[in-house]
């Protein structure tokens, strides 16, 4: 391979992120509430929902708060940041909720409720929330770059 063919790290997208995010997140949501469904184990399943939360989900809504929160502030945002955050709790309530269900029922309710909250949030931030800091003049391209929990790995091009 000479040079010239090297992979090239390019840096993702918020959006990107959101999606890889969405996708893995439903995925697993859904496998959970199927478990239900079919009255099988949902143990494996929501195992594998728990850790994918614990491991990338929520990382990522940490970083988003301690970066993009703190930016929105900053450039007046404070309402809709204050929107975000009663999201980004209700969310982790929900996820506490799926942990500590009695019920395999009530571990797929509080994950169909997580994938609701985590497309709401995804949309607002991505509609709302890095629109109004591009207004403010920031450059979020260059913000996200270095922040894995945001925008996940450099993809190889």
């Amino acid at each position: 391979m000479s040079t010239h063919d090297k992979p090239v790290s390019t840096p993702r997208t918020a959006e990107g992120r959101h999606a890889e995010l969405w996708s893995q997140l439903t995925q697993r949501g859904s496998a959970l509430i199927e478990a239900v469904a079919r009255r099988t184990d949902t143990q494996p399943s929501r195992r594998k929902l728990l850790d994918h939360l614990d491991n990338e989900v929520i990382p990522h809504l940490r970083a988003e708060e301690e970066v993009l929160h703190n930016l929105a502030r900053r450039a007046g945002e404070h309402t809709l940041v204050a929107a975000m955050e009663i999201d980004h709790r209700a969310l982790l309530r929900q996820v506490e909720h799926i942990e500590r269900a009695a019920t395999p029922f009530d571990a797929a309710l509080a994950a169909r409720a997580v994938l609701l909250l985590f497309a709401l949030r995804m949309e607002k931030e991505e509609k709302v929330l890095l629109p109004a800091l591009a207004r403010a003049g920031v450059d979020t391209a260059e913000l996200l770059k270095g922040h894995h929990e945001m925008v996940g790995t450099p993809l190889s091009t």
